[in-house]
């Protein structure tokens, strides 16, 4: 683990929920969702990832996967789970915090993060799609009517797709209610390099 990352709040508190609950390992729907798109050839990159199944079933389906998280528990967690699972040299666990991370440019067939919300990550996301690769992201969305509403980690429904540089796609999008929580998520497609 980075030094820089043994007193960080988010890292003390991630640790803290992660030794509180049991781990579950369920691929996100935008995995399926991505795969029914069309995912082309090439790595996988997964941001604020915790305890991922949706590394673990992108790994099961040959993919190589980068999951990065702040949580040093959660990564061990699903490191010992990969290797359970025989799937460990597939899934390189990187801890860092995600806004600082540098995914570096077109180099991921799918990029994907799953309730959280960063404009730095995000933009960072999508320079890091290759041509015709796939973004999925979710985030926490701000409650209906409060659209101009600030709040640390929350979008509006619809934002996602707006906040897309030139050249991606929109596929789908749409706002997601489970209990009291309530997300809005993207798949959105980089367009491919233009063959003449």
């Amino acid at each position: 683990m980075p030094e820089e990352l043994r007193d960080h709040p988010d890292r003390l508190r991630w640790n803290a929920r992660y030794r509180s609950e049991g781990p579950i390992f369920a691929p996100h729907p935008l995995v399926a969702a991505a795969f029914a798109a069309g995912l082309p050839a090439g790595p996988v990159l997964e941001l604020a990832c915790g305890r991922s199944g949706s590394a673990l079933e992108l790994a099961a389906a040959g993919r190589a996967v980068i999951a990065v998280d702040v949580s040093d528990l959660a990564l061990a967690q699903l490191e010992e789970e990969a290797e359970r699972r025989g799937l460990g040299e597939r899934v390189d666990c990187v801890s860092a915090d995600v806004p600082s991370y540098d995914p570096g440019g077109e180099r991921f067939a799918l990029v994907l993060a799953s309730l959280y919300w960063d404009p730095d990550a995000f933009r960072s996301a999508c320079r890091a799609v290759l041509p015709g690769g796939l973004l999925g992201w979710e985030a926490l969305a701000l409650p209906e009517g409060a659209a101009g509403e600030h709040r640390p980690w929350h979008v509006a429904h619809g934002e996602l797709g707006t906040r897309l540089p030139p050249g991606f796609d929109v596929l789908a999008e749409e706002a997601v209610s489970s209990g009291r929580r309530r997300s809005t998520r993207v798949l959105a497609r980089r367009a491919p390099i233009a063959r003449g």
